[in-house]
């Protein structure tokens, strides 16, 4: 496969819009005929378009560090573990504009006729930094395509720039055929795995102990020594999500829906990944980050615990609300890092599904497990320009 980089530099005409690069010889190559040729958008800007670009943000590229960087409010994993991304693999096409973002108030799902489309389908690594400054300088972004024209409607008219358009797109199950944006070799083999098994995302990295003996558990008893040092993680998600309808935090009014062209500018439009999601304790968004449960399916019977160890998903079909470490003992809450409002004092780890049920048979009838619960997490993670929410119409038999 050919590498997309290095680039040539290009000259942005308007102050306002990115520069976008020149790959070096054209888009990459499809290896074995998996892959579909991938060519990015023209580097030059085109008025009263719509510049669509995808990010993991800096969690993605940089991973989450422990201790936590003071004043920067960034998410971090309270129990005291530093987590870096190996790959960060998904399945992004169906780019949608719609007329109508607002059609019904109250049920963001609801939006007027498509008007126009890009099918892709792209993998895409977020682990891997791209060409493009992320929204609010927070990691690096690709670009995925440029809409230009309403070509789902007759004579495919220019957009209006008065008008205000739903924007959605989804997440896929890996597929051949796909176009490769970023993948090298490993992450390729990674993703003919993704196909096989019927994943749309593939978490893989290292979590890392870094806390110390400052720390806080709510069971000074419990021997947190017996947990390994270093966790690998491979996370396959079955997870397709239309996001449809999102929200954009640059419009005015605050919440307001959908995008907006302007006559003398393109308009950047960021698919955005959250990638805390799946580690919250709770399904309340924007929750504290918790990595013990999971290390603890690794803990040794006594003594130091492993240098390190492997976990899948398989690994946590474990009770969410009561998980226990590999000898059945409950796990403790522990907190590491500076003395948070309302810290854990009592009792053990139980992540809480909020609203959403809880039930053995999985599927609709509810959660049946840790790793359903960080599967329902992750279905939310779809986000427009940084932090608009987006209604998650989810394509996996799970609770709505």
């Amino acid at each position: 496969m050919k590498n997309p980089l290095p680039y040539l530099a290009v000259l942005a005409l308007a102050a306002c819009d990115p520069v976008l690069p020149v790959p070096d010889g054209g888009g990459n190559r499809s290896d074995g005929g998996f892959f579909t040729d991938f060519t990015p958008p023209p580097a030059t800007a085109v008025n009263n378009s719509l510049l669509v670009t995808i990010t993991g943000e800096g969690s993605a590229t940089g991973g989450t560090g422990f201790p936590p960087t003071a004043g920067a409010g960034e998410p971090y994993f309270l129990d005291g573990w530093e987590l870096h991304y190996e790959h960060v693999l998904v399945t992004v096409g169906q780019l949608s504009v719609s007329e109508g973002p607002d059609t019904d108030p109250n049920d963001q799902s609801v939006t007027g006729p498509l008007v126009a489309e890009v099918v892709g389908p792209w993998a895409v690594d977020l682990a891997k930094a791209g060409p493009l400054d992320s929204k609010e300088m927070n990691g690096k972004a690709w670009p995925l395509a440029r809409i230009t024209r309403q070509d789902k409607k007759s004579g495919t008219p220019a957009f209006d720039p008065t008008a205000k358009y739903a924007f959605g797109y989804s997440l896929l199950t890996a597929v051949e055929g796909a176009q490769n944006v970023n993948l090298d070799a490993d992450a390729e083999a990674a993703y003919r795995t993704m196909a096989q098994r019927g994943w749309s995302v593939l978490l893989q990295g290292t979590a890392t102990w870094k806390g110390d003996q400052a720390c806080r558990s709510t069971n000074a008893a419990y021997d947190f020594g017996r947990f390994p040092k270093a966790v690998k993680f491979s996370f396959g998600f079955k997870a397709p999500v239309h996001f449809k309808n999102c929200v954009n935090p640059e419009l005015q009014p605050l919440d307001s829906r959908g995008v907006q062209t302007a006559t003398n500018a393109q308009t950047l439009t960021q698919v955005t990944f959250h990638l805390d999601h799946p580690f919250w304790e709770s399904l309340a968004e924007d929750s504290p980050l918790r990595f013990d449960a999971i290390a603890a399916r690794r803990s040794a019977a006594s003594g130091a615990g492993p240098a390190s160890v492997d976990v899948t998903l398989a690994d946590l079909a474990i009770d969410l609300q009561a998980p226990r470490d590999a000898q059945d003992a409950p796990i403790p809450w522990r907190t590491c890092g500076p003395v948070q409002a309302g810290e854990r004092s009592a009792g053990t780890v139980s992540y809480d599904p909020v609203n959403v049920p809880v039930n053995p048979a999985g599927g609709a009838d509810g959660l049946k497990d840790l790793a359903d619960y960080m599967t329902w997490n992750l279905s939310t993670f779809g986000h427009l320009n940084n932090d608009g929410l987006c209604f998650p119409d989810r394509q996996y038999p799970s609770p709505r």
